[in-house]
């Protein structure tokens, strides 16, 4: 499973090279989970779309993203009232 483990975060910080992202801490843990439930190939995908979600990138999106969260939620916040 470390191996699976390994390759899964290497998986990460490649797809996240084009927005000069790297590890951030935290993410081994959250892929550890999806590893018990699920295989490597699935469980990246999995992780890929909870992770881009725009909540979830404030956490684990690292400084860069943050400013795009608060974009996206004042869009939100002016788009429903």
């Amino acid at each position: 499973m470390y191996a699976e483990l390994k390759d899964m975060l290497y998986a990460w910080v490649v797809s996240r090279s084009d927005e000069g992202l790297g590890y951030v801490k935290g993410i081994a843990r959250i892929a550890a989970m999806i590893l018990l439930n699920m295989s490597a190939g699935p469980g990246f995908i999995v992780m890929k779309n909870l992770l881009e979600r725009h909540c979830m990138r404030s956490f684990y999106g690292g400084f860069s993203t943050k400013n795009d969260v608060r974009v996206q939620s004042a869009l939100q916040t002016h788009t429903l009232s």
